[in-house]
């Protein structure tokens, strides 16, 4: 299971096929364990096409199942699992999947941080259903392989809480930390963000808007309170509407502040946020209605006087 040091992308797309199948082939061997004979295992594992009947010499009538040579995709996994009382992490299995698609249609510039992504999911799913649903060691069944990804998963978990440990150094708040925490690299997707060295070397404070997150994986920067505010943005709105719940925090002066709980993330300022009187739509300015009913309001005034108007010419 070793991968190119290099990051050659043809060697990376090759193990993350490799490792999804091998994925499929476990759980097909759990199903093959559990149907109890060769003969069973095989209705089970490969696809049935339909059947052939014929008249047999006795004058009644035979059908014969035919299989194809496929066997079974994920989805045919997963109503077999339910029937047969096998569980597995299917989320995990889908973010797998995912990983390997990217990597093959995507031309992933950075494919060695994929493959980790790919061993770092792909670690606990393995461990979780060879115990579980095998009874069996890791080790008995992988044996080098499963020392390797052991000690992957655990660089990556101890360089991952290095890194958010120096940020706690900074002065992170704990409230802000757990968001940060689904940030990733823009560039890789790697969660190894640590707080620029060149900017702690000069002192600059991490709610600074100049103040940078370097991903540990490829050495992209960015501003940390910009990251910090994308995501939440991809948190909190949605995309197909307009309207803003993220905005400017009155206290930091940072895009920070969310309107849905009325705190701001990065300095954690609280306030109840206003809502327009008609609508509930949140307000970013002191005003009493949106800009959409005030509008209407606008309208609807307009109109009255335009009626109170021709009433007084009639």
């Amino acid at each position: 299971m070793s991968i190119d040091p290099t990051g050659n992308p043809v060697r990376a797309i090759s193990a993350a096929r490799n490792l999804y199948a091998g994925v499929l082939l476990l759980f097909k061997y759990k199903v093959a364990v559990a149907a109890g004979s060769p003969e069973k295992a095989a209705l089970l594992i490969y696809k049935t096409k339909g059947f052939q009947a014929r008249i047999n010499g006795e004058g009644s009538v035979d059908a014969v199942l035919q299989q194809e040579n496929r066997t079974v995709d994920v989805r045919d996994l997963q109503d077999l699992f339910k029937a047969l009382r096998i569980s597995t992490d299917w989320g995990i299995v889908a973010s797998l999947q995912t990983c390997r698609n990217d990597l093959e249609h995507l031309h992933a510039q950075h494919p060695m941080e994929d493959i980790n992504r790919f061993l770092i999911a792909l670690f606990p799913l393995l461990k979780d259903f060879m115990i579980n649903e095998m009874g069996a060691n890791p080790y008995e069944l992988l044996g080098s392989t499963w020392e390797e990804m052991l000690l992957n998963h655990e660089f990556h978990t101890k360089t991952l809480a290095e890194a958010r440990a120096k940020w706690r150094v900074l002065g992170v708040l704990e409230h802000t930390m757990e968001l940060f925490q689904s940030c990733l690299c823009r560039a890789c997707g790697s969660a190894l963000l640590e707080p620029n060295r060149d900017d702690v070397a000069s002192k600059l404070r991490f709610d600074d808007s100049e103040f940078r997150c370097s991903c540990m994986a490829c050495g992209q920067s960015d501003s940390f309170t910009e990251r910090l505010a994308e995501e939440l943005r991809y948190a909190k709105e949605d995309p197909f509407d307009d309207t803003a719940l993220i905005i400017e925090c009155e206290n930091c002066w940072h895009p920070t502040f969310d309107l849905t709980q009325g705190i701001c993330h990065l300095c954690t300022y609280e306030q109840v946020p206003l809502k327009c009187s008609d609508c509930g739509t949140y307000l970013t300015d002191h005003t009493s209605l949106c800009d959409r009913c005030e509008e209407a309001d606008h309208q609807m005034r307009l109109y009255e006087e335009e009626v109170r108007s021709r009433r007084g010419e009639g």
